[in-house]
């Protein structure tokens, strides 16, 4: 009885370790998302990691702030001022769902549609 209470208890344990280590082991992941101008030049761009709750926004030019607006109903869900032409963006403040993000520049505003999933290391995708 007690071999087999041993057998048990080991065999758990070797299962729990082999689970977390697969977790812990896989790669990451980096998407790119562009939005470019009508002239086909890129406006803005979205980086995210799969290991990271952190979208890197960077513009073409300089902008003094950024929005996250509901899709559907175009509410005010974030917004955040900004110097210079790059700026951190925490998408674990994100509920799953559609947005539009605005960039505010000193001669325009760019516009995308953007979706946010926090699940399975798929985060954002530029719907244009």
């Amino acid at each position: 009885m007690k071999n087999t209470i041993l057998i048990i208890a080991i065999t758990l344990i070797s299962l729990t370790g082999f689970a977390q280590a697969t977790i812990v082991d896989q790669p990451e992941k980096v998407t790119k998302y562009v939005t470019t101008f009508p002239n086909g030049d890129e406006a803005i761009t979205i980086i995210e990691s799969s290991n990271s709750n952190v979208l890197k926004l960077t513009s073409a030019d300089n902008f003094y702030k950024y929005e996250i607006l509901e899709l559907a109903n175009h509410e005010l869900v974030h917004r955040s001022k900004n110097r210079g032409k790059i700026c951190d963006i925490d998408k674990s403040k994100l509920e799953d769902g559609n947005y539009t993000l605005k960039v505010y520049t000193s001669d325009f505003v760019i516009t995308s549609d953007i979706t946010i999933s926090n699940k399975n290391g798929e985060s954002i995708k530029v719907i244009n």
